[in-house]
């Protein structure tokens, strides 16, 4: 029989509700998890939620790309599963069985049908809230590790959003000296927190390098989702140094092309999670990376459309925001 569930639609531009699906029925090279927290992109989803980003699908559409629950039912060919046991879905494998929705990763749904790919076990001492929001940890934790981040490295983070923290705290694991820029001032409060400088100014950016004699920082990510930032970067950036795009432009950018020349700066894309998820599940799970004071808002799922408003329209005034599915 189709496994029934509800799930987060989005019908049209700016508009997100709960909607009813039915998933085909599993094969034995997949699992059904039931879903207990999925975590909002305030990027990406929030670019697609705009009508901004339409490559990845076109409404209505059914999307999420990261989620935590318990394993309700696993193929004959995944006894790596059973039932009972947590794991985080970072997409899903399985097809409706009606309905008009494009499923963009789809894991903003309350029972969804996954694969061993995409599925990856909790350990003890991460909880779901935290897992929920693992892509979003490893997009970080893959542009330090692309950008061959070391201890003698000084790196600047402007953007102290989720990604932006998380650049941080993984470049601060291996002895850099991270420093931070963001405009809110709590946002970067939060990165003290963590043990590292921030500042809101450039001015105090600017000073802070002055003050050590310094011309320039040997890594600069840029984690925001205004491309025009990336001229702030290369004015910080250290002749020979390397230069990262952790955040999502859609279409052009445009930038000082006779900065990054005379500077001769590498730059980095990194995209991607690089399959990390499991790497941060342990990570947090271990202690090395502090994702729960990260989190800052919760939502029943009935209050989607609150949440996106939140998290992709106000996101000055939210870190993490976690839908929570009705057991």
């Amino acid at each position: 029989m189709p496994i029934e569930a509800q799930a987060v639609c989005f019908p049209e531009a700016n508009v997100a509700r709960l909607a009813k699906i039915a998933w085909e029925d599993p094969g034995p090279e997949q699992i059904v998890v039931r879903i207990t927290r999925s975590g909002i992109s305030a990027g990406t989803e929030g670019s697609i939620l705009r009508g901004v980003r339409t490559h990845n699908g076109t409404f209505p559409l059914v999307t999420g790309y990261q989620g935590a629950g318990v394993v309700e039912w696993a193929g004959d060919h995944c006894p790596q599963f059973q039932a009972g046991q947590r794991v985080a879905v970072t997409g899903v494998s399985g097809r409706l069985a009606e309905g008009d929705y494009e499923i963009v990763w789809g894991t903003h749904a309350s029972r969804v049908v996954a694969d061993p790919f995409t599925a990856h076990p909790i350990p003890d001492g991460c909880s779901d809230d935290e897992a929920s929001l693992c892509t979003l940890w490893a997009v970080g934790l893959h542009g330090v590790n692309i950008t061959g981040v070391t201890a003698d490295d000084t790196v600047l983070v402007i953007g102290l959003g989720l990604v932006g923290l998380s650049y941080a705290q993984c470049a601060m694991n291996l002895g850099a000296t991270v420093v931070g820029l963001d405009l809110a001032e709590d946002r970067a409060e939060v990165l003290r927190s963590l043990g590292a400088e921030a500042f809101t100014e450039q001015a105090d950016v600017a000073a802070w390098l002055n003050e050590r004699a310094l011309e320039g920082f040997t890594v600069v990510a840029q984690a925001t989702r205004a491309g025009a930032v990336i001229d702030t970067a290369l004015r910080f950036a250290a002749r020979r140094g390397k230069v990262v795009w952790q955040g999502w432009h859609p279409g052009r950018v445009d930038f000082d092309y006779n900065t990054a020349h005379g500077k001769q700066v590498e730059m980095y894309f990194p995209c991607s999670t690089g399959g990390l998820q499991p790497k941060m599940l342990e990570m947090i799970a271990e202690g090395s990376f502090e994702a729960g004071s990260l989190i800052t808002h919760h939502f029943p799922v009935a209050d989607c459309q609150a949440a996106y408003n939140l998290a992709v329209f106000e996101p000055q005034d939210c870190l993490g925001v976690v839908l929570e599915w009705s057991q």
